[in-house]
């Protein structure tokens, strides 16, 4: 049973990079201001460079830290005489017992009165800290220590941090914040024979910091009696899906306690949003704390949080609008309640009561009408229901929820209402939009959009960041939401220095995911480097969003979207260089009583070479009749080279296939010998894809 649990988790948090990192601490610093991360993820050895979004931020250094591996009893207790007496105020080094016989080495060992405060405090947490086996993650297991300087002219805001390693590999985005506030940061790893620390602070200020198991962090302040003040904090925004954890999230809790400890002011989310806003009103003069902790005293490396204090009411929330071509955007103030509105339209209204708003609009029978709800998509609290009644008042359609791809940090992007509308008759029709829970107010808006069927999509990419083979080629995948029921082909095309899309750059029609390939040139100095990818159908073009496609909870698969799409080049892989489709083949048309043959040319393999020519996870209705493995050129016993061979798949498409179609990647399973210093072969087996291929079924 253990063995089974362990595999699940794994494969929960399996990371979709070779270096994925999970949580950062502290997620931001000040402008001006020197800043030491610490780094957790999964697969990093070898990083040794950081990549960040914007200007104004200098990386000092990068270091991976090594396994710190178990000291006997002691060894223990000579490192811990030593931090004691670092602690009292003697930092040399003590005098090595006799022997040493089975003491484990590592670097910070011969030298704990010089780390720095990140290396002092990943080495206190693990000799002082109990192991519990059941919260240990794989996924944020490893650690690297990284040094920013922040100028003081560096652009306030929002960054994206990235590790890179050798070989060209580039980690998924975590989000950096550039302040302008004072920041605080709770206090280091603390021996446990030093005196706890509760920092102090003053409004406005920044305060960082992270929930270990059954953790509650506390920050001491002064108010004045009346004095209001707003603590507004980001943690599940810092890291929206946990794979290995129910729910899936940081469930932060903010708590403000007087001078006799009790509550005085509570708050566990914001609306939707499970990161909470707290607004506290000073009962009297005095001190009080401000104590974060889980909502289930939950608590690991990745609860990370940044909390902004400032005085005063909460900021405004950040509101964005929806753009659909073809539809005008129309403040709802500016219409009157008997205005009557023609498709083409998209308003702007606030829910002003419990009973919700009315539109009325005028449509011709046989026409389609789109009406769509844009609120939680955008910020909004509002979880909508819409219906539509005819001139006599009768209920013909309603809504409260519409599926749609799970794509954004929004757990509920469902909410927003859908109705495809066939008109039934020529006439006036009235449509109404209410919070299922009858809430209302300045903070309850929405977006109401009448239209007729407008062609147009969404498309993300699962990954934001990907290592492209050199000469080679390297598979991408994208998920597509289709609206109003677009169903056409989609043309990619990738704006990059040195990496194109190689083979089919189609998303076919009525596909909703599908993988293209990409093709690098060679090793340019400027790499990683951001890229664009622009989509075009139906006459609708749109940027593909870059995403990574992350676990919630070890069951639900959503796409957090990033702000950049990033590549690096990295050395191409034995043997691509001997394999390619014979002719470049982009499209291949399969009626169901055709079949079409591909081939790929082999070259310049050694004679104990062999191939394989694979199609990698096929749909039910494309068949092969016949395909072969071959041994490729070697040389015959008359001393004459053979011409270069050929691997060859013949396919056929059943009767189901008839008007489907499918991105097809195929890969060559290389194996040959190769000799080892000692004298002997090694067998080398090697996966390589080839350009992707745009197979429809046909007629």
């Amino acid at each position: 049973m253990k063995t089974f649990l362990f595999w699940i988790l794994i494969a929960a948090v399996m990371p979709l990079y070779a270096v994925h990192i999970g949580f950062m601490m502290p997620s931001g610093a000040q402008q001006g201001s020197s800043v030491e991360l610490i780094i957790g993820g999964q697969k990093l050895h070898g990083v040794n460079d950081v990549c960040i979004s914007g200007n104004g931020i200098n990386v000092e250094y990068v270091e991976y830290v090594k396994g710190i591996p178990h000291p006997d009893s002691k060894q223990r207790q000579y490192l811990y005489r030593w931090l004691k007496n670092i602690h009292c105020g003697d930092p040399r080094k003590p005098p090595l017992p006799e022997s040493t016989e089975g003491w484990r080495f590592h670097p910070w060992f011969d030298r704990m009165n010089e780390l720095s405060d990140g290396e002092r405090d990943i080495v206190y947490r693990f000799l002082f800290v109990r192991q519990n086996s059941l919260q240990i993650s794989p996924a944020i297991s490893g650690r690297v220590l990284v040094r920013l300087n922040i100028a003081p002219d560096a652009a306030p805001g929002e960054r994206e941090l990235r590790l890179v390693a050798r070989g060209g590999q580039v980690s998924n985005p975590l989000k950096f914040f550039v302040g302008t506030l004072p920041e605080r940061r709770e206090p280091y790893f603390t021996v446990p024979f030093a005196k706890p620390h509760i920092p102090k602070f003053s409004v406005p200020a920044v305060l960082n910091g992270q929930i270990m198991p059954g953790e509650c962090d506390r920050f001491i302040f002064t108010a004045q009696k009346g004095e209001k003040i707003t603590f507004s904090a980001l943690g599940r925004y810092l890291m929206p899906f946990i794979g290995d954890g129910v729910p899936g999230h940081f469930q932060m809790v903010l708590e403000v306690l007087d001078a006799a400890g009790g509550t005085v002011a509570y708050a566990d989310d914001h609306y939707f949003d499970p990161d909470p806003v707290l607004t506290f009103t000073a009962p009297e003069n005095g001190t009080y704390t401000l104590l974060i902790r889980d909502a289930l005293y939950r608590g690991r490396e990745d609860f990370v949080y940044r909390i902004t204090a400032h005085s005063g009411d909460p900021e405004p929330p950040k509101r964005s609008t929806p753009h659909i071509p073809g539809c005008k955007l129309i403040n709802a103030d500016d219409l009157s309640e008997s205005t009557v509105l023609a498709p083409g339209i998209m308003v702007r209204e606030t829910l002003k009561n419990a009973t919700g708003n009315t539109r009325k609009f005028r449509a011709k029978r046989g026409e389609t009408v789109m009406l769509e709800v844009y609120a939680r998509r955008h910020g909004s609290p509002t979880d909508a229901f819409m219906q539509i009644t005819d001139s006599r008042g009768k209920i013909i359609a309603h809504n409260d929820d519409s599926p749609r791809l799970k794509a954004g940090s929004i757990l509920h992007g469902a909410a927003d209402p859908l109705i495809r509308f066939t008109v039934p008759a020529d006439g006036i029709y009235t449509v109404k939009v209410a919070d299922v829970t009858g809430k209302s107010g300045s903070d309850y808006f929405y977006f109401l959009r009448i239209s007729k069927p407008v062609d147009h999509f969404d498309i993300y990419t699962v990954k934001s960041a990907s290592s492209v083979n050199r000469n080679g080629w390297t598979p991408i995948t994208l998920a597509v939401q289709r609206h109003d029921g677009f169903t056409g082909e989609i043309k990619l095309k990738l704006r990059c220095p040195d990496i194109s899309i190689a083979g089919s750059d189609t998303i076919p029609a009525g596909v909703e995911r599908s993988t293209v390939t990409l093709y690098a040139r060679n090793i340019a100095k400027n790499f990683p480097a951001a890229a664009v990818m622009e989509a075009s159908g139906g006459g609708f073009t749109t940027r593909v969003i870059p995403g990574d496609e992350m676990m919630q909870a070890f069951a639900y698969t959503h796409i957090a979207p990033a702000k950049y799409l990033m590549f690096a080049i990295q050395r191409s892989q034995p043997g691509m260089d001997k394999f390619c489709w014979k002719k470049p083949i982009i499209r291949i048309i399969l009626d169901t009583d055709k079949t079409v043959t591909a081939l790929v040319s082999c070259r310049n393999n050694p004679p104990d070479a062999e191939a394989e020519l694979i199609m990698i996870d096929p749909p039910a209705w494309l068949k092969i009749r016949s395909g072969k493995t071959l041994a490729p050129a070697g040389t015959l016993k008359s001393g004459r080279k053979e011409p270069p061979r050929q691997l060859k798949m013949t396919l056929f498409a059943t009767p189901d296939g008839k008007g489907k179609a499918v991105n097809q990647l195929f890969k060559i399973v290389y194996k040959f010998n190769r000799r080892q210093k000692n004298g002997t072969d090694k067998k080398i087996i090697q996966e390589i894809i080839l350009p992707a291929i745009l197979i429809e079924g046909g007629k």
